[in-house]
């Protein structure tokens, strides 16, 4: 079986959405456990799940060539989706930075731990933010029944 931009980018895209919900959770989590070894695990997990909006980021054009000769292709709605995943990637892929800073600093000043933990919750829940809106964007694109009704209608 082999895979067409669409498909990849279908199978991919859901990585970082769900992931921020989920490292929201556990950052949240982790500021109230007392265990290190939780709080370092979360950072790396925050890590992984940032990084992992660059595989949709990738294959957003390829799925694009996919569908844009197929009727109803809607060129603006492309666009607007484009534009909020290319925010959404760049905070996540910051959300990334941030936990492996917070991360590699902890080591030698374990006092910085939880204050980091704060900093990278606050940029996760803005990328969850921004991955949610893009994921919603690119769902119009092929959902017609998620599209705002416009004024005419």
């Amino acid at each position: 079986m082999v895979f067409n931009g669409a498909q990849f980018h279908l199978l991919v895209n859901h990585l970082p959405v769900i992931g921020f919900m989920g490292v929201v959770l556990a950052l949240i989590a982790a500021l109230f456990l007392k265990s290190v070894d939780i709080k370092r695990f979360v950072l790396l997990g925050t890590i992984a799940v940032g990084l992992s909006a660059l595989a949709p980021f990738w294959t957003g054009e390829p799925a694009e060539e996919v569908i844009e000769d197929r009727p109803g292709f809607d060129k603006q709605l492309v666009h607007e989706h484009e534009e909020l995943a290319e925010k959404a990637t760049i905070l996540a892929v910051i959300t990334s930075i941030l936990a492996g800073f917070v991360y590699w600093r902890q080591r030698s000043h374990l006092r910085f731990l939880q204050i980091g933990l704060k900093a990278v919750l606050v940029f996760s829940l803005v990328s969850a933010a921004f991955m949610a809106a893009a994921a919603h964007e690119g769902g119009k694109i092929r959902h017609p029944e998620i599209r705002s009704l416009s004024p005419e209608s």
